[in-house]
């Protein structure tokens, strides 16, 4: 295939490794009389593409050497073009964000109804809302009702074994903060720092 009586002058190969990767790809202008040769390395691995998009990858190339201005105008175009992609993907993100953020809240409200149940949640409801419930977090600051998951450390409980997934709440004065950095359950719920929320065993 021929663009403004230009061809390929033989097959395309590519030169370099990974980031370096390049076609060398030359063409060649029959017109008569005048007989001309390009050769120019593009981008990547471009082997595969067809004859009149290589030649006129090559062709952009000859007329940004010869004509700056308008390769710089092209540039521009491309950049604005950009930016406005940009720009979207941005507010586009923001209203995810904020999308979260609300469904966060939410979450955190039903999680406070369910666990303030008049007299327990039934089991299995406990158990699905215990293993969305997020565990403790090693050096995060804690307040006053903030809830986790985590498996239960007693083995005293023929009703409920060790290592279950339990729901806990923290109780605290509410000026006062807890960061955990990794002690034992155990040792949290025996000074009091953790409650246990159990379900309702029947």
């Amino acid at each position: 295939m021929t663009i403004n009586n230009y061809e390929l002058a033989g097959k395309p190969y590519t030169r370099g490794l990974g980031d370096n990767l390049k076609t060398v790809v030359e063409i060649r202008l029959s017109d008569g009389t005048r007989y001309s040769t390009n050769m120019r390395e593009l981008v990547g691995d471009r082997t595969t593409e067809q004859e009149d998009v290589l030649i006129q990858a090559v062709l952009d190339i000859l007329k940004a050497e010869l004509d700056p201005g308008s390769a710089i105008v092209k540039a521009q175009a491309e950049i604005k073009q950009a930016v406005q992609t940009l720009a979207k993907t941005n507010t586009d993100l923001t209203a995810n964000m904020e999308n979260l953020d609300n469904v966060s809240a939410i979450t955190e409200v039903l999680i406070a109804l369910a666990i303030g149940q008049n007299g327990g949640m039934p089991t299995n409801t406990y158990s699905k809302v215990a293993q969305f419930i997020k565990p403790l977090v090693k050096d995060r600051r804690y307040a006053n009702g903030d809830i986790v998951s985590m498996p239960y450390p007693y083995d005293t409980n023929p009703k409920w074994p060790q290592g279950t997934q339990t729901i806990l709440k923290f109780q605290m004065q509410p000026s006062e903060g807890y960061t955990w950095k990794e002690q034992s359950l155990a040792e949290m719920l025996q000074k009091g720092i953790l409650t246990v929320v159990m379900p309702r065993i029947d």
